[in-house]
């Protein structure tokens, strides 16, 4: 298949790369790696992606690259969930209709791009709820390399987290330290591996284990293969197991909860009562604490309607926006004001989410949500809300998903 008009490369191959065990050195699993080339050699993959998106060709060009690695699965000793990490480009997961390299019957590990990760919050969950309910496993891959995949680890809730590469090479800096923490906070709340990748040497194995990496990939273990060398390392039985039980917990617990946030959070914490002035404080507040994460937060909010979004809520979010926060709004009608790089939802006028105020941060760090309900709509001008202030991070996490399902 030629990728562009411009220039002859097509798909040449595919190899395979190990994927082990650091402690004990066992092979685990293995990545699907495409390979180009042009009439004068090889070609980098990340050229030949560039040039199919260029083209119009990216969806054509992955669909076969999934197909080849999934139908090499046969030679690699049988087709065995999860044991193949294949790529998967962000215009694919957007498909109505998935290649057929996805709905084959064998489960893979998708690995989600950097690329999909700064678009719509809701349509990326939505795209990897559908590859769940076909069986797929989730990784998030080169963690680090895209900052807002931090603030979105609880909502993704991926199987397997890839370390970039870089974060194993490079001299340690604050910005590791905080990837660093980010991840072990989260891998200690759910059953992610953590993968690193770039692994070359003893020292960069070391640096990978103090990250929290209990798989590894690179050059140490093992260059990228055949099918006919990965199938000569063989998996263990054990791993696969567990491999199997974890993703089918991590499964469960990405799905969305029935509700809006205010009927989630309220079944667990009792709402208290208070006026439009205080919620608005509050409100910005969070705002704030999410402008402070930079480009690692994820900020949810619903206004009711759209007519809520005054001058100086746009300029506040317009503020957030700068700031690189992946922002997702909800109103009745179309809120023309917020920024451009916001996504706007709106909701029908007799959605029970149109009686609500939420604002739902999530931060590398840090999740809040202020969730809200007016007593009576027909006395708007009064300003009086049950309320649920909370920093339990499952009982946000619920709420934030409940949120993007719609």
């Amino acid at each position: 298949m030629t990728l562009s008009p411009h220039r002859d490369i097509t798909l040449v191959g595919t190899l395979f790369q190990p994927i082990v065990d650091i402690a004990t050195g066992r092979v685990v699993a293995h990545e699907a790696l495409s390979r180009f080339a042009d009439g004068t050699g090889a070609v980098a993959p990340d050229l030949a992606l560039q040039q199919a998106y260029e083209a119009g060709s990216i969806e054509d060009v992955d669909a076969e690259c999934i197909g080849r690695a999934v139908a090499a699965a046969g030679v690699m000793g049988g087709r065995r969930a999860h044991d193949l990490f294949v790529n998967v480009e962000p215009p694919t997961l957007w498909r109505e209709n998935l290649p057929s390299g996805l709905t084959s019957g064998l489960p893979l590990t998708v690995e989600i791009t950097e690329r999909a990760l700064g678009r719509d919050t809701g349509r990326l969950l939505a795209a990897i709820r559908r590859l769940r309910d076909l069986g797929h496993a989730i990784a998030v891959d080169d963690l680090g390399a895209e900052p807002a995949t931090l603030a979105l680890l609880p909502l993704i809730a991926p199987d397997v987290i890839k370390l970039d590469m870089g974060l194993i090479r490079q001299q340690p800096d604050q910005n590791v330290a905080r990837i660093m923490t980010a991840v072990a906070d989260y891998a200690a709340h759910s059953d992610t591996f953590v993968l690193a990748e770039g692994i070359e040497n003893d020292r960069h194995e070391v640096m990978a284990q103090a990250l929290g990496a209990t798989l590894g990939q690179g050059w140490h273990y093992g260059r990228p293969g055949s099918a006919e060398d990965a199938a000569a390392a063989e998996n263990t039985v054990e791993a696969r197991t567990d491999f199997r039980a974890r993703v089918a917990r991590s499964a469960s617990a990405a799905t969305p909860a029935a509700g809006t946030p205010f009927e989630i959070v309220s079944a667990a914490v009792e709402p208290r009562r208070g006026g439009r002035e205080l919620l608005v404080q509050v409100s910005k507040f969070l705002e704030e604490r999410a402008r402070a994460g930079g480009d690692s937060a994820v900020v949810l909010a619903t206004f009711q309607h759209d007519s809520n979004v005054t001058p100086a809520t746009a300029s506040r979010y317009q503020r957030l926006a700068d700031s690189g926060c992946l922002l997702t709004v909800y109103t009745v009608g179309a809120a023309s004001a917020l920024p451009a790089e916001s996504h706007s939802k709106v909701i029908a006028a007799d959605d029970p989410l149109a009686r609500e105020w939420d604002v739902i941060v999530f931060t590398a760090d840090h999740a809040a949500a202020l969730t809200a309900r007016e007593i009576d709509a027909s006395r708007h001008a009064e300003g009086f809300y049950d309320f649920v202030l909370t920093t339990d991070r499952t009982l946000v996490t619920q709420a934030a998903r409940a949120l993007l399902a719609r």
